[in-house]
């Protein structure tokens, strides 16, 4: 019953629309808010815009720090690229459902939901809350904005069901999103000695920043962090010296590399320049000590569900988890659910049932074990 529930969700969230922008995540609320009521919870929605919301549900808060199960409601767009089967029609072959928020991260709500009310159901006091944010997409939104109205608080844990093809990740890099603008003066093309170049100032600096930036140590499992200079813009016309050009960087951080340190050798590199600057999005490194005995219970869960021996990793992609675990005291955060990192934000993104049968399966064991353990 609790698996086909969690197929069943998957199918109909895949089916709700909500690629942002708009978003309109509210939709998914419409569905799933009344399952939560009858099957005990407190719930509570909070507005985010237009035709836009995230969810907390609530079972037993006055019993003490709640297991918090992390999941996102909005999905990217689907790209120019013509699909295969129609993007939310939740199409079921070869065991696999396709459609856009398949793997990222339609099931892995279905499957939260679906462990959260079978849990409920069994009648253990164990203190559970269910955050679904908004705008995870675009910089985490959704659950920022959870924190600072504090519709979260004493949290043992935080479990996030983003794809990772059911492998327990202890973390995630960090990320640094910056626009930095150059400014020169502008002359005609025909006489470049009157003006003064922003785009070549832009130039040498991409350079400088691909070359010269020091990336710090390597962590053992997080490994090095990363700085791309991925974007760039200059010029109006192709016969004027340009007088404004704007970089974009990502870089993605460690807890050897943490933003503040990457963010400090970038501006001393850029001072040269005379740059403008504006941070776009700030997420420190998410990392969870593979020691924590919580981690160690989640492991085992996961163990005796899957017969392998899972060892410290991190996902390759942010999370809400990066800003729910440090916003929550440091509460130890894990990342685990359905689908392939790999199909997120792909054309044809899929799920394997398999996938989402055996999530299942962890999560309720997660719970049955987890709900005994201190913090």
């Amino acid at each position: 019953m609790v698996h086909d529930l969690a197929v069943s969700l998957t199918k109909q969230l895949i089916q709700t629309n909500t690629v942002n922008p708009p978003g309109n995540e509210k939709d998914c609320v419409r569905l799933l808010a009344p399952l939560l009521v009858q099957a005990g919870f407190q719930v509570q929605e909070y507005e985010y815009g237009a035709e836009r919301s995230s969810l907390v549900a609530r079972l037993y808060p006055e019993a003490g720090p709640a297991i918090v199960l992390s999941g996102h409601l909005d999905t990217v767009p689907l790209g120019s690229q013509a699909w295969m089967h129609e993007p939310f029609s939740a199409v079921v072959e070869d065991e696999k459902i396709f459609g856009r928020g398949s793997a990222d991260m339609k099931s892995g709500v279905a499957v939260l939901v679906a462990a959260a009310i079978h849990h409920a159901a069994s009648g253990k006091q164990i203190p559970l809350t269910l955050a679904l944010s908004a705008n995870e997409e675009v910089g985490c939104g959704g659950a920022e904005q959870l924190l600072q109205e504090k519709a979260l608080s004493g949290a043992k844990c935080v479990l996030v069901a983003e794809p990772t093809g059911n492998i327990p990740c202890l973390g995630h890099k960090g990320v640094y999103w910056l626009k930095v603008l150059f400014h020169g003066k502008t002359a005609h093309a025909a006489f470049p000695q009157l003006g003064d170049n922003a785009l070549v100032k832009a130039a040498q600096a991409v350079i400088a920043l691909n070359n010269d930036l020091s990336l710090g140590t390597v962590h053992d499992v997080m490994g090095r962090a990363t700085l791309v200079t991925s974007r760039l813009f200059s010029g109006d016309n192709y016969n004027s010296v340009p007088d404004r050009a704007e970089l974009g960087i990502d870089a993605r951080t460690t807890v050897t590399m943490p933003n503040t340190h990457l963010a400090t050798a970038v501006y001393n590199l850029l001072a040269a320049y005379e740059v403008e600057t504006e941070v776009i999005f700030n997420l420190p490194p998410l990392w969870t000590d593979p020691g924590d005995p919580l981690v160690q219970q989640v492991f085992s869960s996961c163990e005796r569900i899957q017969s392998i021996r899972h060892t410290p990793r991190i996902a390759t992609f942010y999370t809400d988890g990066g800003v729910l675990g440090p916003g929550l005291d440091n509460a130890p955060t894990i990342i685990l659910g359905p689908g392939e990192s790999g199909m997120a934000h792909q054309v044809d993104e899929y799920v394997s049932l398999a996938q989402i049968h055996e999530s299942v399966d962890m999560y309720l064991e997660i719970l049955n074990h987890l709900g005994t353990a201190s913090r």
